[in-house]
């Protein structure tokens, strides 16, 4: 009986956390965490640990510039 209790409870939880609450966190906490790293580090710093992170934005210049026609 506790068995059948304890499954009716907890399975409406697991459901609720993986479907609903844990992408709501996803979406606070990683932005969160990486402004919280950008204000520690600073702006400079910050770009080059990103930029080893994600080899791909390493072949972005500062001096690039948008074509744009006239």
């Amino acid at each position: 009986m506790y068995k059948i209790l304890g499954y009716l409870l907890f399975l409406p939880f697991i459901g609720f956390y993986s479907f609903v609450l844990g992408p709501v966190l996803k979406l606070v906490l990683l932005p969160g965490g990486m402004l919280l790293f950008f204000v520690i580090l600073g702006p400079k710093s910050f770009m080059e640990h990103l930029r080893a992170a994600y080899p791909q934005l390493k072949n972005t210049d500062k001096g690039d510039k948008a074509i744009t026609s006239s």
